[in-house]
């Protein structure tokens, strides 16, 4: 028997997540919603979906349909209630980032969530990326002795620019539907990347931000130090303003690890030494494959819910990611 799958949101986004489900041989996609009957419309007839519904009818969707899974993909302040109204039909969610706008979102979610047995997974698709999993053995083994100092930097050109999208409702620079600006859109991916990697974070120590090349009220640069558990120090820096990048570097008290996730040779690294330790090699010979990371999520969040087991980025991963952003704007002057 196969999982009955429904999507909100038929923008760019959910249209990655349709193909992942649609290539899942234990999921059947049964109903989508979007904003317009244009975009359900055009969604339905890409994917063969039988059932359409558009504008606030994602609500009959999830009440009519009996789904067991639902992609929400829908603009950020959406996110909750959908969220929510999912969780009250005992239908298992897979929530674009951030899965939330505020601390009440997420503990309204949280507590629903606490009385039902549901899966939820928050979409952070960078976790599947091959490489972070030799990165993740490199630094549990000491191979770069005790970590220090980590730096990810991540940028574009921005929302409309850096990608097209299919929708004309440009919802990402509106603060009450987007939530907050670069960093709750990029910032939050790099937050879980690095917590993936290096544990939990505990404090904010610094934050700043400016409005350099987006006419929008909130940032579009910005920059946040922090700290880990372990005392590592944390600097996340976002931009909208710059050409795609994406460069994690790790210092350590043995070496440093150069990760550039937009190169065909991703590591490189100081000193020579490290070269003899069988992580750095492993982590070397990957080769940066054509393989979806998103498909990869929804595999796992399928085999998830088929075997009622909740594994990461779970909910928590998502409140962490967005905590990390609220606070981080909490300094704002």
């Amino acid at each position: 028997m196969k999982l009955r799958v429904g999507l909100i949101g038929a923008g760019g986004f959910g249209n990655l997540h349709l193909s992942g489900y649609k290539k899942n041989e234990n999921c059947e996609l049964v109903a989508v919603a979007s904003r317009t009957e244009q975009s359900a419309t055009r969604a339905s007839g890409k994917f063969n979906i039988p059932k359409v519904y558009w504008g606030e009818d994602w609500r009959k969707m999830l009440r009519e349909e009996k789904l067991d899974v639902v992609s929400i993909c829908s603009p950020n302040y959406l996110h909750t209630p959908m969220t929510i109204e999912a969780i009250n039909n005992n239908v298992n969610v897979l929530c674009e980032k951030p899965i939330a706008i505020s601390m009440k979102e997420l503990e309204e979610i949280e507590k629903l969530l606490q009385q039902k047995n549901l899966i939820f997974f928050s979409s952070f698709q960078k976790r599947y990326n091959p490489l972070m999993v030799y990165i993740k053995k490199i630094i549990e083994n000491e191979v770069l002795g005790k970590i220090t100092l980590v730096r990810y930097f991540f940028s574009h050109l921005g929302p409309y620019t850096s990608w097209r999208p299919l929708s004309q409702q440009k919802w990402f620079f509106d603060s009450e539907m987007a939530g907050g600006g670069v960093l709750l859109d990029l910032g939050v991916h790099c937050i879980d990347t690095l917590r993936y990697l290096l544990g939990e974070f505990t404090e904010i120590e610094g934050y700043s931000q400016n409005t350099s090349c987006k006419n929008i009220k909130n940032e579009d640069n910005c920059n946040v130090l922090f700290r880990f558990r372990n005392d590592t120090i944390g600097f996340v820096s976002v931009s909208w303003c710059n050409e795609p990048a994406e460069v994690i570097e790790i210092f350590g008290t043995k070496g440093i690890l150069k990760i550039d996730l937009h190169s065909s040779e991703p590591l490189s690294y100081i000193s020579r030494k490290l070269k003899r330790s069988e992580y750095i090699k492993d982590a070397l010979a990957y080769e940066p494959g054509s393989g979806r990371t998103q498909h990869s999520l929804i595999d796992h969040f399928i085999d998830c819910v088929l075997n009622k087991k909740q594994e990461h980025p779970n909910f928590k991963d998502g409140k962490r990611a967005t905590e990390f952003a609220l606070k981080a704007y909490s300094f704002k002057k």
